[in-house]
């Protein structure tokens, strides 16, 4: 892992990422975080990505200290990290791999309502369709910011569009990698999504030319 990355992290997320046991899950977890940082970065001029401070709402959603107007959201699986930023909707992102081992279809069954379960029996490649509901369904409930206490029962899939216990979202849905599914979740039916793939080098780039940036401002 480029030393690099976790120059930017706090003392905090640097401790959460030595509990994982996978060095690929530890390796995604600290781009996922340096990266949010470098983004969020770029609404503070003179501040470093480094220097951002964050809180955690009742239900442990994080939060920019420094305000609470710009909504992110993260997460990460093996062989990738994602981040999603909104200017004004509470927002949600997932991730997941492809070929990951799923439950079995008997056990699902509490989680999906009538038209989700005849979709997945319509569809050609059930695991694929599967995952990607599922991924859209995380992205949902990370959206509703209540933590735990929702289960993936209480989210309904309508192709771009699910319903949530607070409102509706809209969905995008991606395939960012031929390994990898992603679902983002807003609030709203107005919005455009603007996105862009880094590889490990792009990232440690970032964070090096930041760090060039600072110490000639300094």
């Amino acid at each position: 892992m480029p030393p690099e990355w976790l120059g930017v992290l706090d003392d905090s997320e640097i401790a959460r990422a030595d509990r994982f046991v996978r060095t690929q899950d530890r390796v995604a977890f600290v781009a996922a975080h340096a990266l949010k940082r470098l983004i969020l970065a770029q609404a503070f001029p003179g501040r470093s990505a480094a220097a951002l401070r964050f809180a955690a709402d009742p239900f442990g959603k994080p939060f920019l200290a420094e305000t609470a107007v710009l909504p992110f959201n993260l997460s990460h699986t093996t062989g990738l990290s994602a981040v999603a930023v909104s200017l004004r909707s509470p927002i949600g992102i997932d991730v997941e791999t492809l070929g990951s081992a799923l439950p079995c279809r008997d056990a699902v069954q509490s989680v999906l309502n009538a038209s989700e379960r005849a979709a997945l029996a319509r569809a050609g490649d059930w695991d694929d369709a599967f995952l990607a509901l599922w991924t859209a369904k995380e992205a949902v409930i990370k959206a509703e910011g209540k933590g735990l206490s929702l289960s993936l029962s209480e989210i309904e899939v309508q192709q771009d569009r699910a319903l949530g216990p607070s409102r509706r979202w809209t969905l995008w849905r991606s395939r960012p990698t031929p390994r990898h599914v992603l679902a983002l979740a807003w609030d709203g039916i107005d919005g455009a999504v603007e996105s862009r793939c880094l590889c490990g080098d792009d990232l440690t780039a970032w964070v090096s030319h930041e760090g060039q940036l600072q110490a000639k401002f300094a």
